[in-house]
């Protein structure tokens, strides 16, 4: 910039006693124009740049970041109390100078001095006391006795910068100290009084960083416009995930609480059902002594019967043998006859097959077979001898042989006769005899039916008295007391059923109405917390109104313009007025009933409430706040009337839990009594059934019996008529052989007759044919010869033959005579034999038969003691198994009872307890998964404490947790944790999570803040920041900001949970949020811990950086992006194009020359430093670089330049001036002679000049 321009700004930094490099000495730096710092490296040429920061306010611990064991900047610029900083700088009214020391309490701090350093820090007075080593403090001592005032100390960078920039929020920032301050920055603020900026200071320490400028340059316009957003911090999210865990626990364990009080009521029907039953496991107990000693009762008996039967099969088995023995004696003298008989009967059959019979035969006609063997004799030797007297031959033949045919054919017709006579005189015998067999068989048959009458009549008599017990069997008298106390015990349980029923539906409806009246008071808490809210949202809102936020539109109304209810409020949107970011300022010139350019009747409106004055608001803040506390108060005592008719619910429930409880008793007892009087009905009807059963066997039996004894006594009579037909038959057989032997010998002597008289008339006729031969022919005929010849050799042999056999005829007619003339008598003896023992077999076996009836009837009597007490010992051995069940010692007196009805009454008690015991143990464990399934909850931490207290009581820690006894005993510690402990839980949990769901609302809505202002930002940049630039290549440049919180994954869970939540909670305050809210507050929790958006507005927000370079869009949005740049100086100069842009909208003064510290700018081409050059002139910012070495192309780009060396600071003037920058050096070389007026006070430090 030229001279003649107006320019007010650093004129030079002076440093005394400062950094390693300068440490003893006074430098100072000229940085009015353009300058250049040369040096070697670590010169103090950086260190140098980062003091114009500070100069504008920078935090000092920004610029010297203590880490890695570095010096903190106090430590580093200001090493001792004799330390000094002096910022030298042009006001509109000359220079004054800004200091920056060391104090006592270690911090640096800072003064203002009015002059120049020349006439102040370095009038002879005061330099002697910096030559003399004197400390801060003594030197603003000499200056005020010099009449040189400085100004307050200021302790804070904060009021610093903010006199420095004149920055007015700052300067208000305190109202305290803001009169104050408002006066030293018009004393000592930059500029003249239009003159304000903002957050130079980061600006400048942003362009400092040229390796981190866009990183820098985002963390600046973070700090620095959005300073006044207020970001709710994020929910912590080990906090929410309790939370959650809690209320998902509770939710959990509210979804089983039907269960749980279901299983509670069980649980007491259970304890209840082991109280009763008390009684009747004493009643089983006397019953089983009872059963056990009716059980030895029977074995006794059992036992005796068992005597008694074996005695008697002793006399049975001893008769029997006797019997037995007889049976053998009688079978044996049977089987003798019947053996001899059997002989004679094989030794007939033999004679029969041998032929005896008919050589007895032929021998009595052996005299017979002799003659007509004679005769056949005779008649051969006729026809063999010769025919002479062949006539008279014949008549004498014939007549000799009709007489020996008539002789011996009346012979023969006497002994057929004889037979026939013989025949006749057997057969009457034999009839006679069959007759008497007949007889005597009626005779046998009649008596014994006799013998078997009397007993036929007592079977008779037996089966008509069970035929009349079977159609009506009747009860016992013991089996109608039995009925009738059941029936009675029936009747009085239904009673009592009754009675329980109808006080159990009162409980009931007491208990409902507790639970609405409960419910309503709750719905009262309800409209009261609603109320209270409503209440402390207006006072809330009204104490905003009496005490406004600082930097808000209303505090600087309130402040600076008391009268704005009479016309700005009247127009204003309240809304308006507690917003931070509006920036207000006051336009003096501006009518005050003029809105935007319109002139209003404001007059004719009313005064806003909002508007009001403060003693009215006080007022109105002290009746809203009567009326918040008397509703707070009324909330309250509401409450208690909640907790109060909690408890009313509490004890009424218990009470119905009770007598429903007792109902399930009685209702149990009515249904026992039910039960057993029907196993009385049935037990009696099955007694009855069994008696008519048994009868009905009995009569059976009889009747089966009777039939028996008919079927016997048949058999009987029909093996005597057996035997009698057997003596029959035998007597046929007899009578039929001896008939067959009589008739043969009839039959061969007919026969015998008959031959001889065919024989005699064929001899008669062959004599007549011999003769006729002989007389015709006078020889013989030779088949005649043959026939003859035959015929006696036929008639020879049967001769012989018989009279060989002859010993065997007479031995055979002995053996008949003498033996086989026994065989009827024997046969008769051997059927007699046959009787008796057949008799004594029937005797046997009707004593064995009777023994059979009589064992039975034992053996049936000691089976029926048997099983009784099987059934007996059964029924104690159940008892005894159902009362193990039951190991406790009972304190009531039994009484006998059925044991039957007793073990099953119990047994059926036993399955419901246990029923009921794996319904409360499964519920329980169900119970306590849900509670151990949420570790460190606190409902879990509820139930621990109630778990350690019942283990206290059942004996400290030695009880296990998964012993059935314990988790039984823990039960009723459910109810005191759903009646006292959740309910407490629930609504502390509710607040909590409404706080929560509040605070993510909160941190919602502070993000849309953001978001929305984020937008504006961006759309302010881009309107305020002049990027008008004069590089050919570069167009288009601008800086982008957008918020990151879109695209962060816990956005859309976030303001889906918000929304959800929004609609939720106006009807379900009082209310545990649903399973969706709690998943979606699950959702926020998780991915906000995971969020890739911090908490810091820097996070927040996606910077880049837009341009078109040679017409080609280029987005730069990371340092990298810079660094990797096609042209690095392009973007550089497009990143400074941005920076001068917002350095003038933050300083909008374009008299206030801004001074850039630009370190290594020999990196930059020169055309693209001429470029950055004429930029700066253009916006009155000017530059202050270093770089080791300054090339001889760069110099004419600087109006300073210095180097650094030892301490000591070189400063060259140029011989010569062209152009543009005429008063640049034009060359600069190691020996041109340093200008003396370059030289500052060398001497403070005993320095040599050069």
């Amino acid at each position: 910039m030229s001279g003649k321009t107006v320019s007010y700004g650093l004129e030079s930094i002076v440093l005394h006693h400062s950094f390693k490099q300068v440490k003893g000495r006074t430098i100072k730096i000229d940085c009015r124009e353009r300058t250049h710092l040369g040096g070697v490296n670590g010169a103090g040429k950086t260190s140098v740049l980062a003091l114009i920061p500070a100069f504008y306010g920078e935090e000092p611990e920004r610029i010297v970041t203590k880490a890695s064991g570095k010096l903190s900047f106090l430590d580093y610029y200001l090493p001792t109390f004799q330390s000094l900083i002096i910022f030298e700088y042009r006001r509109h009214n000359g220079l004054h100078c800004a200091v920056m020391y060391r104090h006592s309490q270690g911090k640096p701090c800072y003064r203002f001095v009015a002059g120049s350093a020349e006439e102040t820090f370095f009038s002879p007075e005061i330099k002697e006391l910096l030559q003399n080593g004197a400390s801060a403090d003594d030197v603003f001592a000499a200056l005020r006795q010099r009449g040189i005032k400085p100004s307050k100390m200021i302790d804070t960078i904060i009021n610093y910068r903010a006199i420095i920039q004149r920055n007015q929020k700052l300067l208000k920032r305190l109202p305290a100290d803001a009169r104050s301050l408002r006066a030293l920055a018009a004393e000592f603020g930059l500029g003249d009084s239009d003159t304000q900026m903002t957050n130079i200071e980061r600006l400048t320490h942003v362009v400092l960083n040229k390796h981190r400028l866009l990183s820098s340059f985002k963390t600046m316009i973070c700090e620095t416009q959005f300073e006044n957003i207020h970001q709710h911090a994020r929910p912590r999210a080990i906090d929410r995930k309790d939370l959650i865990a809690d209320i998902q626990s509770l939710s959990a364990f509210a979804g089983e609480e039907d269960k749980i009080r279901e299983c509670l009521r069980k649980d007491a029907e259970r304890r209840a059902i082991l109280e009763q039953t008390d009684k009747t496991v004493a009643n089983l107990l006397a019953s089983v002594e009872e059963a056990r000693e009716k059980a030895s009762e029977l074995s006794d008996q059992k036992e005796r019967l068992e005597t008694e039967r074996a005695d008697k099969q002793a006399a049975f088995e001893a008769s029997d043998q006797q019997l037995a023995r007889k049976i053998a004696d009688y079978n044996a003298d049977y089987g003798n006859l019947d053996g001899q008989v059997a002989v004679l009967y094989r030794q007939n059959d033999k004679y029969e097959r041998d032929g005896l019979p008919e050589l007895a035969q032929s021998f009595d006609n052996l005299a017979d077979y002799r003659q007509r063997l004679a005769t056949a004799q005779a008649d051969y030797d006729d026809l063999t001898g010769k025919a002479s007297a062949i006539e008279g031959e014949f008549d004498r033949e014939k007549q000799a042989i009709q007489h020996e045919y008539e002789k011996h054919q009346a012979q023969r017709q006497q002994r057929l006769r004889e037979a026939e006579n013989a025949l006749t005189s057997a057969k009457h015998a034999y009839d006679l005899k069959l007759n008497s067999v007949a007889t005597d068989k009626v005779a046998a048959v009649s008596e014994y039916k006799d013998t078997r009458a009397a007993e036929r009549s007592e079977l008779t008599s037996e089966q008509a008295r069970l035929s009349a017990l079977r159609d009506s069997p009747g009860q016992t008298e013991a089996e109608q007391k039995e009925m009738a106390l059941a029936e009675q015990a029936s009747e009085e349980a239904a009673e009592q059923v009754a009675l329980a029923h109808e006080h159990r539906l009162e409980a009931g409806r007491k208990r409902d109405q507790a639970d609405r009246d409960w419910k309503a008071a709750q719905e009262q808490v309800l409209q009261m917390d609603i109320k209270v809210q409503e209440l402390e949202d207006r006072f809330n809102e009204l104490q905003k109104q009496i005490m406004p936020e600082d930097g808000t539109w209303l505090s600087l109304l309130r402040a600076e313009d008391p009268d704005w209810s009479q016309h700005l409020a009247k127009v204003v949107n309240p809304a308006l007025l507690h917003r931070k970011d509006l920036a207000p300022t006051q336009d003096a010139g501006v009518a005050k009933t003029s809105v935007m350019g319109w002139q209003l009747a404001l007059d004719n409106l009313p005064v806003p409430d909002f508007a009001a004055s403060e003693d009215a608001l006080q007022a109105r803040s002290r009746s809203l706040d009567e009326e918040r506390q008397a509703a707070i108060k009324q909330r309250t005592e509401v409450e208690r009337e909640v907790r109060r008719r909690h408890e009313t619910f509490k004890e009424r429930a218990e009470a119905a839990d009770r007598l429903e409880t007792e109902f399930l008793l009685v209702e149990r007892t009515r249904t026992n009594a039910v039960n057993k009087l029907a196993n009385v009905r049935l037990r009696v009807k099955d007694a009855q059934a069994e008696r008519a059963a048994q009868i009905t066997r009995e009569l059976e039996t009889v009747e089966h019996k009777l039939k028996a004894f008919d079927e016997q006594t048949g058999e009987g009579i029909r093996e005597v008529k057996a035997g009698f037909e057997q003596q029959r038959q035998d007597m046929l057989g007899h009578w039929a052989e001896q008939q067959a032997q009589l008739q043969s010998t009839i039959d061969q002597q007919a026969e015998l007759i008959a031959t001889a008289e065919t024989d005699y008339k064929a001899r008669l006729k062959k004599k007549r044919q011999i003769y006729d031969q002989r007389l015709s022919e006078e020889g013989i005929d030779p088949k005649v010869v043959r026939e003859a010849r035959e015929t006696l050799a036929k008639l020879s042999e049967t001769v012989e033959n018989i009279v060989a056999s002859e010993d065997q005829v007479r031995d055979y007619r002995k053996w008949r005579e003498q033996e086989w003339s026994q065989v009827e008598t024997l046969t008769e003896q051997a059927n007699q034999a046959k009787a008796r023992c057949e008799a004594a077999t029937r005797k046997r076996e009707e004593r064995e038969r009777s023994w059979k009836e009589q064992d039975s009837k034992l053996k049936a009597a000691i089976t029926e003691h048997q099983q009784s007490v099987k059934r007996l010992r059964e029924q104690i051995e159940a008892a005894a198994t159902v009362l193990k069940h039951f190991p406790g010692e009972t304190l009531a007196e039994g009484f006998p009872g059925n044991m039957a009805d007793l073990t099953q009454e119990l047994q059926g008690t036993f399955q419901k307890l246990e029923q009921l015991r794996k319904t409360v143990i499964g519920t329980f464990d169900q119970a306590t998964a849900i509670l151990n399934r949420y570790d460190n909850t606190q409902i879990q931490q509820a139930w621990q404490k109630l778990s350690a207290h019942r283990r206290g009581q059942m004996g400290g820690d030695a009880v296990p947790d998964y012993e059935e006894s314990f988790k039984l005993a823990r039960v009723p510690d459910l109810r005191e944790l759903l009646d006292t402990d959740i309910p407490q839980l629930r609504s502390a949990l509710i607040d909590q999570f409404v706080s929560e769901a509040g605070s993510l609302v909160k941190y919602f809505d502070s993000l849309e803040v953001m978001a929305r202002e984020v937008k504006a930002v961006s759309s302010l940049l881009k309107r305020k920041i002049n990027t008008d630039q004069q590089i050919d290549s570069l167009s288009d440049i601008q800086v982008v900001l957008e918020p990151r919180i879109y695209e962060d994954e816990t956005w859309q869970p976030l303001k889906e949970f918000v929304e959800q939540w929004q609609n939720w909670i106006h009807t379900n305050r009082r209310s545990l949020p649903s399973d969706a809210i709690v998943r979606r507050f699950k959702l926020v929790t998780d991915t906000l811990s995971d969020a890739k958006v911090k908490e810091s507005v820097e996070s927040m927000i996606d910077m880049r950086l837009e341009m078109k370079e040679n017409d080609r869009q280029v987005v730069i949005r990371t340092d990298a992006d810079f660094l990797s740049a096609s042209s690095t100086g392009l973007t550089y100069l497009a990143i400074m194009t941005v920076f001068m842009g917002l350095t003038r909208y933050l300083c909008p003064d374009f008299n206030t020359r801004i001074t850039w510290p630009i370190d290594e700018l020999a990196t930059l081409s020169p055309n693209n430093i001429s470029h950055l050059s004429d930029m700066l002139e253009a916006n009155n910012l000017t530059m202050i670089s270093a770089c080791p070495k300054l090339d001889r192309s760069l110099r004419k780009f600087f109006e300073n330049k210095i180097s650094l060396k030892q301490g000591r600071v070189h400063t060259y003037e140029s011989s010569q001036s062209t152009g543009k920058h005429s008063e640049m050096f034009a060359r600069v070389s190691q020996d041109a002679q340093p200008s003396q007026a370059g030289l500052f006070a060398d001497s403070l430090s005993g320095g040599a000049k050069s």
